[in-house]
């Protein structure tokens, strides 16, 4: 045997300097994962509020306001025990619906509405649409619900045809304001 063959690729000292590489780099990777997360969730309300079809007079600017926070000036208070049974008990109690998107203003939804009963008026006969406001990341959004839906059975095969049709869809409680 020669002795090319038999020689490690790497020696010990390599390992261990490799090793302590990656511990080091092991903060800065977390941090990009998580700018990952971030990221896609942006493309997604993006994509969402993107209308590709749409003729460019309906691309002017319309003065949407977005208020963003930093984390350094955000103030978050831990919701009470009685507020948090309140929201889980209203969860319990409503309606059976989906969520079909995030968008960044009621008028993107209400367009939304707009286009996808259009689009798909057969699946949307009979529901009824309202949007869910909540705050991510110093963002409001609004989700669109439609719903009621007898079960979260039935709520989850509606979603599995929107997603067929390249909608995005999760089952939700029908809450929200209506449209």
């Amino acid at each position: 045997m020669s002795q090319e063959q038999t020689q490690p690729a790497y020696t010990e000292q390599q390992v261990q300097q490799f090793a302590a590489e990656w511990q080091n780099q092991q903060p800065s990777i977390e941090r990009l994962s998580a700018m990952e997360k971030d990221l896609a969730l942006l493309i997604e309300v993006l994509s969402a509020n993107s209308d590709l079809t749409a003729k460019p007079s309906q691309f002017e600017p319309q003065n949407d306001v977005i208020i963003h926070q930093s984390e350094q000036t955000q103030v978050q208070q831990a919701p009470s025990t009685d507020s948090l049974e309140a929201i889980i008990a209203a969860n319990k109690a409503a309606e059976a619906g989906v969520q079909l998107g995030l968008y960044l203003t009621p008028k993107k939804v209400s367009y939304q509405v707009l286009k996808l009963k259009r689009d798909y008026p057969a699946a949307l006969y009979g529901l009824d649409f309202r949007f869910k406001t909540r705050e991510q990341k110093g963002v409001t959004l609004y989700g669109l619900r439609a719903g009621p839906f007898e079960n979260y059975t039935q709520a989850t095969a509606f979603c599995e045809i929107a997603k067929r049709m390249g909608q995005t869809c999760v089952t939700a409680p029908f809450l929200g304001q209506m449209l």
